[in-house]
């Protein structure tokens, strides 16, 4: 009822016509008709926890069957592993139990937001409590009936209308407060939920920034001028240059210089391989420099060439 699903829906008349010309049948009507007005809410809130009940129940299930699983599989899979089973090149079981726990957890959020189970337990206390109020009032209606006198006098009537006036306003107010509690419970969620997405937007956004930071660091460049002292004794007076660095790798051919130059290098450490053939052998030296952005360095080489 409160959480907009449905309003509580009444036939017949929503009012009470008084016949004074006989107070004991229009008091009897007055009993029943406040008595099924009472009864329309309660079954309403009866048959709406059902609502509440089967979506609760379900999400309550798949939470816990994928956290059992996430705690399981990766033993499963240890298991499997020692019975021969060749499971792919860069398998993660953790992965697969991360997103396990993660499936669960929005279970759980999307109950929190739609109010499920609050909304259940709220529509059983409800009308339980309704319920309550009308067996009560009943019980006091036949007491009061039963302590009057045959012929009601204007006291005697005016008690058992006090009666039935102070249940429905206890009815009334059970229905208010239900509705409060939703509104404050709906204001709550959607406080959270406004407060996470802002939360992980501020996450995504710092992540973004430290990667466009990352990126751009990466990116600067420094320059290498290196020399191979003794290119002029290879076959033909050239050399290759192999370069490897973090982000690949690139090659490059000098001749007739012993000098090779590179002026867009990627700052950080590398590895550079200088191949050449003297006297018919294939000769070869390697060294790892650390190229700084905005910077030359100049470091030499020597090829092992007897």
């Amino acid at each position: 009822m409160a959480d907009g699903t449905s309003d509580i829906q009444t036939s017949g008349p929503q009012y009470f016509k008084w016949n004074a010309a006989d107070p004991a049948k229009s008091l009897q009507d007055f009993r029943t008709f406040v008595e099924e007005e009472a009864q329309k809410a309660i079954n309403w809130y009866w048959r709406a926890k059902d609502t509440k009940k089967w979506p609760s129940q379900g999400v309550q299930f798949f939470a816990l069957v994928l956290t059992a699983a996430a705690g399981l599989v990766p033993i499963v899979l240890q298991i499997a592993k020692g019975l021969g089973l060749k499971l792919p090149d860069g398998f993660d079981s953790g992965l697969i139990a991360s997103l396990l726990v993660g499936f669960a957890a929005a279970l759980l959020g999307l109950d929190k937001a739609f109010g499920y189970s609050s909304g259940w337990i709220r529509y059983t206390v409800t009308a339980t409590t309704m319920t309550k109020m009308l067996q009560e009032f009943r019980v006091d209606w036949v007491a009061l009936s039963a302590s009057s006198s045959a012929t009601l006098s204007s006291e005697q009537q005016a008690a058992l209308i006090q009666r039935a006036r102070d249940f429905v306003s206890a009815i009334q107010l059970s229905l208010l407060q239900e509705t409060k509690d939703w509104a404050a419970e709906f204001q709550s969620n959607l406080a959270q939920m406004e407060k996470d997405v802002k939360s992980q937007l501020d996450s995504l956004k710092e992540q973004v920034d430290k990667f466009a930071k990352e990126k751009a660091e990466t990116a600067r460049t420094g320059a290498i001028e290196l020399t191979v002292t003794n290119a002029d004794k290879t076959d033909g007076f050239r050399f290759d240059v192999v370069v490897d660095t973090k982000t690949g790798r690139f090659a490059d051919s000098v001749a007739n210089s012993n000098v090779w130059t590179n002026i867009s290098t990627r700052q950080g450490q590398c590895k550079v391989t200088i191949n050449a053939v003297a006297k018919g052998t294939p000769v070869s030296i390697s060294t790892i420099l650390d190229v700084k952005a905005d910077d030359t360095i100049k470091p030499s080489l020597t090829l092992p060439i007897t």
